[in-house]
């Protein structure tokens, strides 16, 4: 239909959603990789001749339980808020100004909160991680790789964005 064909939600999306929402997603996906690594590389024995295993490390359990959580958190929360622009750009035809910039704030909180994750998976590893065949080595080069992607706004700039809206320019 002339004039219709780009008219599904799918086309009245926030284009912002197109960016930070992926690169949200990729990062997230390379911090659970990261952990799982961490949980497997954790089933073998500590080093310096220490007998029990590194999962069994009350310091190791805590970083895990940690990381864990903020990855969950990162992943729910971007997850909502492509969900209520998604309900919002359905029901309504288009998201508002206040659903568009939580959706960029989610993907860059996202992205960021994955890296953190990969720091503190990579940091509790050890000197083993720092070796180019590890997968950790590689998770830590490809989440800054995210991170330095020029659709994912820094937090404060983000921020300010929010910060407008909330109080006006």
């Amino acid at each position: 239909a002339a004039g219709g064909a780009f008219q599904a939600p799918l086309y009245q999306f926030p284009f912002w959603g197109f960016f930070a929402v992926p690169i949200g997603a990729v990062a997230l996906g390379i911090a659970q990789g990261a952990v799982d690594t961490r949980m497997d590389i954790a089933q073998g024995r500590g080093g310096s001749g220490r007998p029990e295993l590194h999962r069994d490390r009350p310091t190791f359990q805590a970083k895990l339980g940690e990381s864990v959580a903020l990855l969950r958190a990162g992943r729910a929360w971007l997850h909502a808020a492509v969900e209520q622009a998604w309900d919002a750009t359905v029901s309504r035809g288009s998201a508002s100004l206040p659903e568009r910039t939580d959706l960029l704030l989610a993907g860059t909180h996202a992205t960021h909160t994955a890296a953190t994750v990969v720091r503190m998976v990579y940091t509790e590893a050890g000197g083993g991680a720092n070796y180019r065949r590890s997968p950790l080595q590689r998770a830590l080069r490809d989440i800054h790789a995210a991170t330095q992607s020029g659709r994912i706004g820094s937090r404060r700039q983000v921020g300010c964005y929010l910060g407008n809206l909330l109080h006006g320019p």
